[in-house]
C-alpha cells in the first residue's frame, strides 16, 4: 500500500476505532470478543482500502464487524459478558436504572442486541441499519420493535424480581 494510503488508513483507525469498539462491546458485552470483531473488520478494510478510502469506509467496517459478531452467534453460543457493567446514574424518577437496562440487554439474543446497538447506541437511521445488516428497512423496523418489546419484558421481570 502506498505511504499516503497507509497514512490515510491509520488516520481513519485513529479517529473511528474507539467508536467501533464501543459499538462492538454494546453488542457482544465481552471486551475480548468486541476487540476481535473490530480487528477482523479493520483487517478486511485494510486489504480493500484502495477501493474504500474515498467511499464510505465506516459503513463497510460496521457491516463487517456486525457480520463477524453475528457469525459467532451462529457458530457457537453467544459470548457471555466477563465484566460487570457499571451502574450509571438515573436522571428521573420514572427512568429504569441503567444497570437494569444493561442486564436486560445481556439477556437478549445477539441479533437483537445488534439492532438496538446500531439503531440507538450508534444512532443510525433505519435505512443505515438495513444497509449494515443487508436487509430491508421494513425488516429492521419489525425486528427492532420485537427487540424493544423483549427488552421491556426483561426489564419488567427484573423489577418484579427485585420487589419480591
Amino acid at each position: 500500500m502506498k505511504a499516503e494510503l497507509e497514512a490515510d488508513f491509520e488516520s481513519f483507525v485513529a479517529t473511528s476505532g474507539d467508536r467501533f469498539y464501543r459499538t462492538a462491546y454494546a453488542i457482544t458485552r465481552d471486551p475480548q470478543h468486541a476487540e476481535d470483531a473490530v480487528r477482523a473488520a479493520l483487517a478486511s478494510t485494510y486489504s480493500r482500502w484502495r477501493r474504500l478510502h474515498d467511499k464510505q469506509p465506516e459503513a463497510y467496517v460496521r457491516r463487517m464487524m456486525v457480520n463477524e459478531i453475528l457469525g459467532w452467534g451462529r457458530r457457537r453460543s453467544a459470548p457471555v459478558a466477563t465484566l460487570e457493567d457499571p451502574p450509571l446514574r438515573r436522571t428521573g424518577p420514572d427512568l429504569v436504572p441503567t444497570d437494569a437496562v444493561w442486564t436486560a440487554l445481556r439477556e437478549l439474543p445477539v441479533a437483537q442486541r445488534a439492532l438496538i446497538a446500531l439503531r440507538y447506541y450508534e444512532g443510525l437511521s433505519v435505512d443505515e441499519v438495513a444497509d449494515t445488516l443487508a436487509t430491508r428497512p421494513e425488516v429492521v423496523q419489525a425486528q427492532t420493535t420485537a427487540a424493544l418489546f423483549d427488552l421491556r419484558r426483561l426489564i419488567t421481570l427484573a423489577r418484579q424480581r427485585a420487589r419480591t
